[in-house]
């Protein structure tokens, strides 16, 4: 019992981090440090397995409640690709941004797969926003074809 408070302890205190970290949009590094990519797959930031796995069909409306518990995979295919990734162990931030506000998405390691624990939305200027309405435009986004 000791060891799973302990464990909650420290995930806890790594998402209050990670959270801090988002906010700020990360900083690029060039040496050490987390591994960030801006690209689909860049720095092996892309699984196999993830790609190959076709998530179960979901029920029901996506709203910003029902991203936790959502695979990588998942995710995608929701989604589609986040625009920012950083691995930064033991959570992957997925960061989505459009014009209106930005999503960032933390997943953790879970039954060997990367699971959607928590997540966090924001307006341009840091400024909060409506969750529900930010998740709209990024599915209006992912909907829309080029040249529309």
């Amino acid at each position: 019992m000791m060891a799973a408070m302990m464990n909650r302890i420290f995930r806890l205190s790594a998402l209050a981090l990670l959270t801090l970290v988002a906010a700020c949009n990360g900083v690029a590094q060039t040496d050490g440090g987390p591994v960030a990519s801006t690209a689909p797959g860049e720095n092996g930031a892309s699984s196999g397995a993830e790609i190959a796995a076709l998530p179960p069909p979901r029920t029901g409306p996506l709203t910003p409640e029902t991203l936790k518990g959502l695979t990588a995979a998942q995710l995608k295919a929701e989604l589609g690709a986040p625009d920012f990734r950083r691995r930064d162990p033991p959570a992957e931030i997925w960061q989505y941004r459009v014009r209106a506000c930005t999503l960032d998405l933390f997943l953790y390691d879970e039954g060997g797969s990367r699971v959607t624990t928590h997540f966090a939305v924001r307006g341009p200027t840091g400024a909060g926003i409506d969750e529900r309405a930010c998740l709209t435009e990024i599915l209006a986004r992912r909907t829309e074809t080029p040249g529309s």
